[in-house]
C-alpha cells in the first residue's frame, strides 16, 4: 500500500471508515454527499464526494471514480 493511498470501507452505499497515511479514521457523520458530472466532453466518469467528519474531529472529502473503482482525498480542511 503508497503511503498516501486511500482505502475506504463503505456500508451500505456510504464511507464508514478509512485508512489514509497509515492511520485509520472511522466516519462519525457524513456532512454532505453529492456528485460530479466531470469533463463529460471528454467521457471523464461521474465522480461521487462524501464530506465527512471522522472520529478525529477532521472534515474530510472522500471521492470516488466508480467507472475504476478508485478512492482518493479531494480536500482535508483545517
Amino acid at each position: 500500500m503508497k503511503e498516501h493511498e486511500l482505502v475506504v470501507r463503505m456500508e451500505r452505499g456510504a464511507p464508514r471508515s478509512f485508512r489514509w497515511r497509515h492511520r485509520y479514521i472511522a466516519v462519525m457523520t457524513i456532512l454532505d454527499y453529492w456528485r460530479e458530472a466531470g469533463e463529460w466532453w471528454k467521457s471523464s466518469p461521474e465522480l461521487w464526494i462524501w464530506r465527512v467528519q471522522g472520529d478525529n474531529q477532521g472534515i474530510y472529502e472522500l471521492a470516488w471514480n466508480q467507472t475504476d473503482n478508485q478512492w482518493w482525498m479531494a480536500r482535508v480542511y483545517d
